[in-house]
């Protein structure tokens, strides 16, 4: 009896050591899974973005690092799996250091990457020029109104830059529209009781074109008067 009691328990010992050790092999998959999911979500995500800019006509100038090389890990760890998918704890290389923590950073550089464009692109669209012009004209209450509508165009178009768009088609036909706002904007500035040389000259000004011979006198007297000489500057073209 106490034999046969012995042999039951180095049994369950046994089992139980069988299991614990299965166990313990699924956890170190279940890592490795994570791992490689993490990686793999953060590249497709990289790869959809990269295609949305370059689909909206905004290529992004990225190229990984050793690109060849990762894939040349994945295609051995591909390999070894398939032959043996106990490989996927003992690889041929450090999984995490090696190859999955490199594809996070390559996913990070390339959104860094296309954030940069995307923001540079806006940049040189919504380039209105120095606000000095309109802080002048601010000053003017004929022109207040006018001014606080420019402003908030402006500061709508800037805001484009702050984060890429989920669709930057959509967001360039946005832009377009304020762009498109802004130049009407400009084109509509008027005021009563402001001679009509010095609305042309001050719209001219802001975009730099105005001609020193739009410059006439009754300008000089009527800037000058308002003390807004020294926010307009010559400059060669």
């Amino acid at each position: 009896m106490l034999l046969e009691r012995a042999a039951t328990l180095a049994t369950k010992i046994s089992t139980y050591q069988k299991l614990k050790s299965n166990a313990a092999e699924a956890d170190l998959f279940g890592t490795r899974a994570k791992q490689f999911e993490s990686a793999s979500l953060l590249m497709a995500g990289l790869r959809e973005t990269l295609g949305r800019l370059a689909d909206a006509g905004l290529p992004v100038d990225f190229e990984p690092s050793d690109g060849l090389g990762y894939a040349e890990k994945a295609r051995l760890l591909r390999e070894a799996i398939k032959e043996d998918p106990a490989k996927v704890n003992d690889p041929p290389f450090d999984i995490k250091h090696a190859f999955t923590d490199r594809l996070n950073g390559i996913a990070s550089a390339g959104h860094k990457a296309a954030s940069a464009a995307w923001k540079a692109y806006v940049d040189k669209r919504a380039a209105f020029g120095a606000d000095d012009v309109l802080s002048a004209l601010g000053q003017v209450q004929q022109f207040r109104a006018s001014v606080a509508k420019i402003r908030q165009i402006r500061s709508d178009a800037a805001a484009f830059g702050d984060s890429l768009p989920a669709d930057p088609k959509a967001a360039i036909a946005s832009l377009d529209t304020l762009i498109s706002q802004h130049e009407a904007a400009w084109a509509t500035l008027a005021a009563s009781d402001i001679p009509a040389s010095v609305v042309a000259f001050i719209r001219a000004a802001a975009s730099s074109d105005a001609l020193l011979s739009s410059y006439t006198s009754e300008v000089q007297a009527w800037l000058e008067s308002r003390n807004l000489l020294g926010a307009f500057r010559i400059k060669l073209r």
